[in-house]
């Protein structure tokens, strides 16, 4: 940490070790980025805001979340929704490449986009804490709203998070409470961004994943430790992109560039991207 600090960063989730080092401040995170000394797992070592799930109601943590992003453009629900059920059908394409059917649990299932084009193939359950995002996938498959750790249900074929696990309190409980609700050789897949990339090597502070609600940045090393400490085992780690439009594009840059033009409506031109920073990861629960 900074030598003019005078708290001390909060110890390592992933391997527990204390005093990490210090990284760097960025506008965009909710406290200094740290390094574990002893696994290399980078994380923010002290939270300013109380912007994770679990503690207070989810009405209360949602409001948090939209006040601390209140600077930033919104794109329009609409496109939103249209892109969200185009990614969300490729990733079920590269997710039955492992399972192609079963009972299947989502976690931070949003508005129920991936919900709603898994159920083509799957039984499908969600898990999600903000109230009004629950109203909507509630209408898709049955649903928990609140945390995975505290989800009644078990013995599933597939457990899937896209972009939660750098939100959550504690990876460890989060990827625990994942695994104990898999039958054994389930398939565990997790989308979270990648900080060894180049986007965040150039970018640094500037580094688009550095919002305030994300809070723990992982690596292929460091997510592989994590499963499997917790008796998963990695079968793919893939880099991905997804599908954008000239909307989204132009409302990612706004954050950078604030005289770009503000566009709401959907775009015909839909295409893929892939900025190398985002990994998409296969685990396989092991026998007991």
């Amino acid at each position: 940490m900074p030598a003019n600090s005078e708290e001390q960063a909060a110890d390592c989730d992933l391997c527990g070790t204390k005093n990490p080092r210090f990284v760097l401040n960025s506008p965009g995170l909710d406290g200094p980025l740290v390094e574990c000394v002893s696994c290399g797992f980078r994380y923010v070592g002290l939270r300013r805001s109380n912007l994770v799930f679990g503690a207070d109601s989810g009405s209360v943590t949602t409001q948090r979340v939209i006040q601390a992003n209140e600077s930033f453009r919104q794109l329009s629900g609409t496109e939103e929704h249209r892109l969200g059920r185009l990614n969300a059908q490729w990733r079920l394409d590269l997710m039955q490449q492992f399972k192609s059917g079963g009972k299947l649990l989502e976690v931070g299932c949003a508005r129920g986009d991936f919900l709603d084009v898994a159920s083509k193939s799957f039984n499908v359950f969600g898990v999600e804490p903000n109230p009004d995002l629950a109203a909507d996938s509630r209408r898709i498959a049955p649903l928990f709203e609140g945390v995975i750790e505290r989800v009644p249900w078990k013995d599933f074929d597939v457990a899937a998070s896209f972009h939660v696990i750098e939100h959550v309190d504690s990876p460890r409980r989060f990827i625990q409470a994942m695994a104990e609700r898999l039958k054994p050789g389930g398939l565990l897949v997790i989308e979270t961004p990648n900080i060894a990339s180049l986007p965040f090597t150039l970018l640094k502070s500037r580094w688009r994943q550095f919002i305030p609600e994300h809070y723990f940045f992982f690596d292929p090393k460091t997510i592989s430790r994590l499963f499997k400490d917790h008796g998963l085992e990695v079968r793919r780690v893939k880099n991905i992109g997804k599908h954008a439009s000239a909307g989204l594009v132009l409302n990612r840059l706004s954050r950078y560039c604030r005289w770009l033009p503000q566009t709401n409506g959907s775009s015909s031109l839909t295409f893929r991207i892939n900025p190398m920073d985002i990994m998409l990861v296969f685990a396989t629960k092991k026998p007991a």
